[in-house]
């Protein structure tokens, strides 16, 4: 996956915490105490329209709204890429390693973020369709 914040109403992000799983950019996250930050486990009450199908790094992606913010403390992982000047890496499938610190925030209402998707989740959705994070970080079309 990769993701980024292409218009924020604020610029807060939480960097504090380090990753207790591998993460890519653009993935739903939350804190899980001691143990890291990690991949939502069950599914999120946020609410996202899409605006656009795209590409983004030559993988199918989508570019979505906040609608609604919803009670659950989840983020998106909108990570700097590490060069540690060794090995190259791929910037459409980057990924934070665990115990880096990861680069997140909470998205508000407005906020509009560009995340990819797997061919088959773009395929279920059209603009103006209204998204919730699904179980394992991604999105899924609401009910």
């Amino acid at each position: 996956m990769a993701g980024y914040f292409r218009k924020a109403e604020e610029w807060n992000y939480e960097g504090a915490f380090k990753a207790g799983a591998v993460l890519t950019n653009g993935l739903v996250v939350y804190i899980d105490g001691a143990n890291g930050v990690k991949p939502i486990a069950e599914a999120g009450d946020a609410e996202f329209r899409v605006d656009e199908k795209t590409t983004l790094f030559g993988l199918p992606a989508v570019a979505l709204t906040c609608t609604k913010t919803g009670v659950k403390v989840h983020y998106i992982v909108e990570n700097e890429f590490e060069d540690y000047g060794d090995t190259m890496f791929n910037t459409a499938e980057y990924s934070v390693p665990v115990g880096h610190y990861v680069k997140m925030r909470r998205p508000n209402i407005n906020d509009q973020v560009v995340i990819s998707v797997t061919a088959e989740v773009l395929a279920t959705l059209a603009v103006g369709d209204i998204v919730t994070p699904a179980s394992g970080g991604s999105i899924v079309k609401k009910s």
